[in-house]
């Protein structure tokens, strides 16, 4: 477990919010130790994974109680845990949260987040049939919930726009209140850091279609303005699962860091 010095971060995200670049950043700093998606692997490859695919094979040794004690594990030799992974993966049972940890969430506008959702599959399937319910975002918003009310811990929220256009004053912001130290790192970081990545991750066409880009990244790049949309090149359903998505974004945004 933690020592008193040692800080431990857990950054909670939905589906395309950028969170994989964010981590990219905060694995630039040496005595931090990262892990990548956990959850994600037990959720969909672990002897008790959810995700309904049977042609997707088993990996030993993930069951989600092997998530949890591997992040509860000492490591010593850091003076800073953080684990980046999606809330959706919980499934909603929150005794599988690992204990010491500062809760922090990631957000980005479903309409952004479901419109890249749409593109990252390739032709012939259907995206919407693998998506969590309103695009995951409502498992963020739940889980955030819980730890601002349940756990009493502060809300740290993180809105992808702004991480994006402003990223210094937001990392400065987000170190401060989770104890972090910031580094000029955080800004410009050496692309293909992903030793922290599980193998599962390295040697997967899911590398290419969903982290190659931000893995290989080495600063933040400004997003086109926030209220540029045009989602009616989507399909309907993608547009219904917008619409079941934007209340959630929109209570989360109102409490996120601000630049």
């Amino acid at each position: 477990m933690a020592n008193k010095e040692q800080r431990r971060v857990m950054l909670w995200a939905h589906p395309r919010t950028l969170s994989t670049v964010f981590e990219m950043a905060l694995a630039s700093r040496s005595n931090t130790k990262v892990f990548h998606e956990l959850y994600v692997i037990a959720y969909h490859f672990g002897a008790e994974k959810v995700f309904p695919e049977d042609r997707i094979p088993t990996i030993p040794g993930f069951l989600f109680q092997n998530v949890k004690d591997t992040l509860e594990a000492e490591y010593s030799s850091h003076d800073t845990i953080i684990c980046k992974d999606m809330a959706f993966c919980l499934d909603g049972k929150f005794d599988r949260l690992p204990d010491g940890y500062v809760h922090t969430f990631i957000i980005r506008d479903p309409r952004r987040t479901i419109s890249s959702m749409c593109k990252t599959y390739a032709a012939g399937e259907t995206p919407l049939e693998l998506l969590p319910p309103a695009g995951g975002i409502k498992a963020v918003y739940d889980l955030h919930k819980f730890v601002t009310t349940e756990l009493k811990q502060d809300s740290i929220v993180v809105d992808a726009y702004d991480l994006a256009c402003h990223p210094e004053s937001i990392i400065q912001k987000y170190c401060k209140v989770t104890g972090i130290p910031f580094e000029a790192s955080y800004l410009n970081w050496k692309p293909g850091n992903i030793d922290h990545f599980h193998d599962v991750w390295k040697n997967s066409t899911v590398y290419d279609s969903y982290f190659s880009i931000a893995a290989n990244s080495s600063c933040f790049k400004p997003l086109s303005d926030r209220d540029q949309f045009d989602i009616s090149h989507l399909p309907h359903e993608a547009r219904i699962v917008i619409d079941k998505a934007m209340p959630y974004y929109n209570e989360l945004f109102e409490k996120k860091i601000l630049p």
